[in-house]
């Protein structure tokens, strides 16, 4: 087992609300067969772009539309031919928005700020759990706690972070990098057996530089002691100016 496992702290009442949805789990759904790694870079600090994200409602709307299409081909077309949909069974549609309300609470974080190096990464998000995985050298990294099994790792250019429930639940979180390196896209997602088909909602990041902020304190004759409120990048370095000549009138 890696010493730097991915590592998602689970409280007791998520779980409860997990297992709530679970039913037998027949297959393993969402498992992830990783495909080469092309490592990126996601270091750096991250803000939500709200322009750029999902609506859960849109989401919904079209998950429950393709459900509809779904159930009256599968009725040889008579729902269709008469321009009806089929109607959805009352738990298959309360399971549906009940992972959708999962999902959109658990995408909430709105800043991320991320380490990586060759063999590791620590995604640190505002107001929740942090992500963290020790790359392995070939697939992914698992891991296992009396609750679930976890997987990280690379999928190609992408990374991805899984929980996988053993009642047939599985939350996935997948990291993609924009070309320009400026924008990260989160889409989490949630598998269930008792749903039809997973329910993905989409996140999107933009890339910021970080301030830090403090006291500047000067000391006047006027006024005694006078600070202000400062800020500067985090990765801006003072660079020493160089000293001014001094003219002196020659007598």
């Amino acid at each position: 087992m890696s010493k730097y496992p991915f590592h998602l702290r689970t409280s007791v009442f998520l779980l409860m609300g997990l297992m709530f949805l679970a039913g037998c789990q027949n297959s393993p759904r969402g498992e992830v067969k990783a495909r080469d790694a092309k490592r990126h870079d996601f270091s750096g600090s991250w803000e939500m772009d709200f322009s750029l994200n999902d609506s859960v409602d849109a989401k919904l709307d079209a998950y429950f539309y393709r459900l509809r299409r779904s159930m009256a081909r599968q009725a040889n077309g008579r729902q269709m031919e008469s321009n009806r949909m089929s109607p959805i069974n009352q738990r298959t549609a309360q399971t549906v928005v009940a992972m959708a309300q999962f999902v959109e609470k658990i995408s909430r974080v709105q800043v991320m700020d991320i380490a990586q190096t060759v063999t590791d990464i620590d995604v640190t998000r505002e107001g929740t759990f942090a992500l963290k995985c020790h790359f392995p050298s070939r697939g992914l990294q698992q891991s296992d706690n009396p609750f679930a099994t976890e997987v990280c790792g690379w999928d190609g250019h992408q990374l991805v972070f899984q929980l996988r429930l053993p009642e047939g639940l599985v939350v996935q979180q997948r990291l993609t990098l924009s070309a320009n390196g400026q924008q990260i896209n989160v889409a989490t997602t949630m598998y269930s057996d008792q749903a039809p088909e997973p329910f993905t909602l989409n996140r999107s990041y933009s890339k910021f530089e970080k301030r830090r902020q403090g006291y500047s304190c000067e000391q006047t004759v006027e006024k005694g002691k006078v600070c202000t409120l400062t800020s500067e990048a985090e990765d801006e370095r003072m660079v020493p100016q160089a000293p001014k000549p001094v003219i002196m009138n020659a007598d």
